[in-house]
């Protein structure tokens, strides 16, 4: 295989691995539109800085991220990756405060 051949190989194995992601929180969405293409390796902190960034957010301290599943809600470590949070193809983090408590 020639070289330009096996760096389009590389190239389209690369785009297919990456992880399409979606943070929904209560001041919006982020990207505004359609998904972030992101490596599968990076923690999920980092789009969750993109996000509170993008949308003002000020203080997400003790927010939780979620995605559904067939179980229902799952919690999501932000400080592991998209593959330690066995995350892959599209991907639509919910990111809020926890639910008050009642009674």
């Amino acid at each position: 295989m020639s070289d330009l051949a096996q760096s389009h190989l590389n190239a389209a194995v690369e785009r297919a691995e990456k992880v399409q992601v979606s943070v929904s929180t209560t001041a919006g969405l982020y990207p505004e539109e359609g998904y972030q293409e992101i490596p599968p390796h990076q923690k999920v902190s980092v789009v969750l800085k993109a996000a509170a960034h993008a949308l003002h957010l000020t203080s997400t301290d003790g927010w939780l991220v979620t995605v559904s599943d067939d179980g229902g809600l799952r919690q999501v470590d932000p400080t592991r990756s998209y593959l330690e949070n066995h995350l892959q193809g599209r991907v639509e983090l919910d990111w809020g405060p926890p639910e008050g408590g009642g009674g």
